[in-house]
C-alpha cells in the first residue's frame, strides 16, 4: 500500500476534457500533443514508480511559443500543468494526476546563445548536458556544464 494518496481528479476537468483537448489540439501541431492512454502511459510516472496516474494529456512541444500556448489552454481551463524533462527523479516532481497536462520538455534543446567571454550559454529546458558540451567543443573553452545531482557520480578506482 503507497504511503502517499494521490490527489483527487477534479470531476469538472474531467468532465470538460473533450473541449480541453479540442482547444490543446486547435494550440498546437498534430505531433506535439499525445492523448491515446496507450501512449501517455508512459508519463504516468518518473523514474518514482511507486505512485503512477496517466494523464489528461502529454504535450510535447518544440518552441516557447508552443509551450506558451499550452499554458495559455490550461490556464483557461484551469487545467494543472506538470512539467517533466527526462523523468529520471526518484523525488516524484514529475507525477501527473489524471486532471493535468504534462509538458514534456525532451524536444526543447536548442542552444540559444553562447558567450565565451561571459562563460554564459543559454539554452532550451530540454537539452542535455553532453549537447551543451558537444556545442561548446568547437569553441575549445574550458566551460562545460557541471555534473548535474540526478547523474551518476563517475566511478572512482579503489585501492586494496
Amino acid at each position: 500500500m503507497p504511503l502517499i494518496s494521490m490527489p483527487e481528479p477534479d470531476p469538472d476537468i474531467l468532465a470538460r476534457s473533450p473541449q480541453i483537448l479540442a482547444a490543446l489540439r486547435a494550440a498546437l501541431p498534430a505531433d506535439a500533443l499525445v492523448t491515446d492512454p496507450s501512449e501517455t502511459r508512459a508519463y504516468d510516472c518518473d523514474a518514482l514508480t511507486a505512485y503512477r496516474c496517466a494523464p489528461l494529456a502529454v504535450a510535447l512541444p518544440r518552441t516557447t511559443e508552443e509551450v506558451a500556448a499550452v499554458m495559455r489552454v490550461c490556464g483557461d481551463h484551469g487545467v494543472p500543468v506538470i512539467p517533466r524533462g527526462a523523468g529520471t527523479s526518484l523525488a516524484g516532481g514529475a507525477l501527473p494526476t489524471t486532471d493535468s497536462v504534462v509538458i514534456g520538455a525532451m524536444r526543447l534543446r536548442e542552444v540559444l546563445e553562447i558567450d565565451l567571454e561571459n562563460r554564459f550559454i543559454r539554452v532550451q529546458s530540454g537539452i542535455t548536458n553532453l549537447s551543451v558540451s558537444a556545442a561548446l567543443a568547437p569553441t575549445a573553452s574550458s566551460m562545460r556544464p557541471t555534473r548535474p545531482r540526478s547523474s551518476p557520480a563517475p566511478s572512482r578506482a579503489t585501492s586494496p
